[in-house]
């Protein structure tokens, strides 16, 4: 019971500092619009992809959001997306930790931005979320064991850990695929977005007009 408690005690912590963080941000109508239409769009991938269990286009819309538009947003697709999305598949303990795993997925996004400096390196950018896919269900693995009582021994961790790891390769190749089939698209459509969302209006001037000096008088 000691390890349960403590267990959500800190994924709660974790919860509500990553959507502290995305207040803090002080974001925009035009922003909280775009973070919840992505949100809505990550949601609908997992459950138009149902039928195949663990491929699914989510985990690459979270990690491109927030390799588009920042880690804050990135976070709050991603639980939003666990959060919604299971309204059709049914709320649970194993709710929050898909919340923090998607959220960490897209502050793993964000974090890939600059070391790529924008450019989107396929291989690479398709194996890390390869290695995202296996990180998410490891991640998600931890509700069964919290579920399951008392303190996990490494026996019982192992156990749970191969048990979902064909889930988890499918889940890791479904990213590839996703990835290379609309990855660059989408990215170039979130940056005409972002572009858009960065343009400031600035009022012209109504201030009378001056006037010119008339010059002395020619004698």
């Amino acid at each position: 019971m000691t390890w349960q408690l403590t267990t959500f005690s800190l994924l709660a912590l974790a919860l509500g500092l990553g959507f502290a963080w995305y207040e803090r941000t002080h974001p925009s109508s035009k922003v909280l619009a775009m973070v919840a239409t992505l949100a809505a769009l990550a949601a609908l991938g997992r459950i138009a992809f149902a039928p195949l269990p663990n491929v699914k286009p989510t985990t690459d819309i979270v990690f491109l959001t927030g390799y588009v538009l920042g880690g804050a947003p990135g976070f709050a697709v991603g639980a939003l997306a666990a959060l919604s999305s299971n309204l059709v598949f049914g709320q649970g303990p194993w709710t929050p930790w898909q919340m923090a795993a998607w959220g960490l997925v897209g502050i793993i996004g964000a974090a890939w931005a600059p070391v790529t400096r924008g450019r989107l390196p396929r291989i690479p950018t398709v194996a890390l979320l390869a290695l995202c896919g296996l990180l998410y269900g490891a991640l998600t693995n931890l509700s069964t064991l919290t579920a399951a009582g008392g303190t996990p021994s490494l026996g019982q961790w192992a156990a749970v850990e191969a048990a979902g790891l064909p889930f988890d390769i499918a889940h890791a190749v479904g990213n590839v695929a996703f990835f290379l089939a609309f990855g660059p698209a989408f990215v170039r459509v979130l940056q005409r977005y972002r572009a858009r969302l960065e343009v400031r209006w600035i009022a012209a001037s109504t201030a009378p007009a001056v006037p010119a000096t008339e010059g002395p008088p020619i004698s």
